[in-house]
């Protein structure tokens, strides 16, 4: 009968272990040390054992598990995930899981929340950006009307993929999160937002920057949206092609990340975006056995 159990890890060797044998740049950063740092956020890293042999590995904290991995040669995923069960009975959400996981996690009663992907692009000073006849464009700082922003926010997601999966935020949570974004990005602020000059309001915005935290200096679009009266008129293309130019004297690339069938993944396409690797969020009931 098999032995199995979870020995905590030292956090730098098990980041390596991990970056290695995920076998999947999930935030596209393109770097050895800007992935392990991602990884080495936590301590609460820990081999995953089986007959005194290491097999995997998983950060696991209180009831959730991020990041898994097997340690090759071992291969059998299945294994991996009972003897995880096993160690740990109280799992109920687990962040970061691969394509192949997913039908294996819900032979375990685990359900799919949501599937997301980072998508990068190359930033380009000679990319055209031709902003359609009747529109302005202006700058989205502290200095704009954050009631504002947050209607137009959740008029321009209302009825999307995003906010069926996580419902409808309130008004005060969008201008907190507008709020937050703006002071990530401040040290190198890219956002603005689409002016109707006809009907004097907003048509469009786009909230992107560099942070001083975000590694090898990428530039982000952390929100993007075109109100539904304004669509099919090549507004979120502009913004984008718009953010690819301006970024180019800061950032190498800019990123985002979209949720696995939202309809603006094909406009990201569109724009020069390519995908990284699909990864999941799954949870259980608290009340199931394992």
């Amino acid at each position: 009968m098999s032995f199995y159990q979870i020995e905590q890890a030292e956090r730098d060797l098990f980041a390596v272990y991990q970056v290695l044998y995920a076998n999947a740049d999930i935030e596209m950063w393109y770097d050895w040390k800007a992935r392990l740092e991602d990884t080495k956020f936590t301590d609460q890293c820990y081999w995953v054992v089986r007959d005194g042999v290491r097999i995997g590995g998983a950060i696991i904290m209180n009831d959730t598990v991020i990041y898994p991995f097997l340690i090759a040669p071992f291969a059998d995923r299945t294994i991996f995930w009972k003897t995880l069960f096993s160690c740990c009975k109280t799992i109920i959400h687990i962040r970061g899981v691969l394509s192949q996981d997913v039908e294996i996690l819900q032979s375990f009663a685990y359900r799919l929340d949501v599937t997301r992907q980072v998508m990068c692009c190359p930033t380009d000073p000679d990319i055209v950006a031709a902003l359609p006849e009747g529109y302005s464009l202006h700058v989205l700082d502290q200095s704009v009307d954050r009631t504002a922003l947050a209607r137009a926010i959740r008029e321009g997601y209302v009825g999307g993929t995003d906010y069926e999966i996580y419902g409808t935020p309130t008004e005060e949570e969008v201008k907190k999160d507008v709020e937050r974004l703006l002071q990530i990005y401040a040290p190198n602020n890219l956002s603005l937002y689409l002016w109707n000059d006809q009907d004097q309001r907003i048509a469009g915005l786009c909230i992107a920057g560099i942070s001083a935290a975000i590694p090898l200096r990428f530039a982000e679009i952390g929100e993007i949206c075109v109100l539904p009266s304004y669509r099919n008129r090549r507004l979120g293309e502009y913004m984008l092609n718009w953010i690819r130019a301006k970024a180019h004297p800061y950032a190498p690339v800019v990123k985002l990340c979209v949720t696995v069938g939202n309809s603006a993944e094909g406009l990201y396409r569109k724009a020069g975006f390519i995908p990284g690797p699909r990864f999941a969020n799954m949870s259980r009931n608290n009340q199931m056995e394992i």
